[in-house]
């Protein structure tokens, strides 16, 4: 029985080593930051995090007091956007691994806790920059883009065990989003295609609708869109047992899936939070990155 259990271990830790690749963590991380540093940048933060959302009884809760943008209370929002501003281009820039990756996840966490309407976004990049902690703080570079560097026995079974963490919990997000599509009605018959197209927020600009008119009325391609959809998000929830090579190309096209989706709806973060997750979920371990830079002297 001991035996077994022993052979089981080195079993799944040889599956999880080989499974993970460290190379892209710093390209990750750097994703991640860019999505919400771009909503920072080019939105009020008044916008982001409304004041009347903050008019309750509960700002001195512990979902409010620790928060990131509220610790010297609201009416610094500004201030603290700032900050935020310029932690994230710390944590592109690659230094302070271990420092940083606390901090992306604080300002993750208290972005989600205190945003009106959580599309579930938020929700991704807080899990991702959560599970990445462990991974960063056993980080041995002065860089995320140096070449990764090997650490001692005990820190590298950390790094992969999360980074396969991250790889199950981004098979799960696919999963879920595929569950609940098969739960709605509009999916299966196509008609959420013309539904999104045609949203006068975040669909097309009326004179593309117009003359998208013919194929967004045409069921056939409503149910090809809808279904390919469907089947691509299936794939994606069962690539973790694929081999390398379909793996990479899997990327590739969620890389184009999701780049499809911010120039039609315009959700920018979504684009590069799925990336960063996509990376995270499919990059092949043996693969080398060509971002990466030669370790300082």
């Amino acid at each position: 029985m001991k035996n077994l259990v022993t052979r089981l271990y080195f079993t799944l830790t040889r599956f999880v080593e080989t499974g993970s690749s460290k190379a892209i963590i710093g390209f990750s991380r750097s994703l991640l930051a860019s999505g919400l540093l771009l909503k920072l940048v080019f939105n009020d933060i008044t916008f982001l995090i409304p004041p009347h959302k903050l008019q309750t009884p509960d700002l001195q809760s512990l979902r409010y007091r620790y928060n990131f943008f509220l610790i010297f209370n609201p009416t610094h929002l500004v201030e603290m956007q700032i900050l935020a501003i310029i932690i994230l281009a710390t944590v592109i820039s690659g230094y302070l691994i271990k420092i940083t990756s606390l901090f992306q996840f604080w300002i993750s966490l208290s972005f989600f806790m205190v945003r009106p309407h959580n599309t579930g976004i938020e929700n991704i990049d807080m899990l991702l920059t959560l599970l990445l902690i462990p991974v960063c703080l056993f980080d041995e570079r002065k860089n995320h883009w140096h070449r990764p560097v090997s650490a001692n026995k005990f820190g590298n079974m950390i790094q992969n065990v999360f980074l396969f963490f991250i790889k199950l919990q981004v098979a799960f997000i696919y999963y879920d989003s595929l569950h609940d599509k098969l739960l709605t009605k509009e999916w299966l018959n196509g008609t959420v295609i013309y539904y999104w197209f045609t949203h006068n927020f975040y669909g097309l600009h009326s004179s593309l609708n117009h003359m998208l008119e013919p194929m967004l009325t045409s069921l056939p391609i409503l149910l090809l869109l809808s279904w390919g959809t469907l089947a691509f998000e299936a794939l994606l929830a069962v690539s973790l047992l694929f081999p390398s090579r379909f793996k990479l190309l899997l990327l590739k096209c969620g890389i184009i899936f999701h780049f499809s989706i911010l120039l039609i709806h315009g959700f920018v973060s979504l684009f590069f939070v799925m990336s960063a997750a996509l990376f995270l979920y499919l990059y092949p371990a043996k693969k080398s990155f060509s971002l990466m830079i030669p370790d300082e002297k």
